[in-house]
């Protein structure tokens, strides 16, 4: 209980940047909005895997006479390896396809729905 409130005032910050701004009343802006939103996360949840990362090689220095701790940490830090590469992978990917495909990254205004 005592971690979802933490969570909570950890998280404050972004919850009272949820709100929607104005001129994310219209659907373009929502949808300015979630992308902005999805590019945001992409870099915490990068963050994170590079932290988790740096939490096993210290924990794995730091275990240097326990030979069993070694080995979890160790496999702790590939799996932050990895994570790392595929989000990386990833983000550039999308970026590659998106230059070579010559896409129009501009936002569209969507028609508006009153008669």
């Amino acid at each position: 209980m005592k971690k979802i409130i933490a969570l909570g005032f950890i998280l404050t910050p972004f919850m009272a940047g949820a709100q929607i701004a104005q001129g994310a009343s219209t659907v373009s802006g929502l949808i300015a909005f979630l992308k902005d939103g999805l590019s945001t996360l992409t870099v915490l949840i990068l963050a994170g895997a590079v932290v988790y990362f740096l939490w096993n090689v210290f924990g794995y220095v730091m275990s240097a006479g326990d030979p069993d701790a070694r080995k979890e940490k160790q496999g702790g830090m590939i799996y932050g390896v990895i994570g790392i590469a595929v989000m990386v992978s990833i983000w550039g990917l999308v970026n590659f396809l998106t230059s070579s495909a010559k896409l129009d990254t501009t936002t569209r205004t969507a028609p508006s729905l009153s008669l």
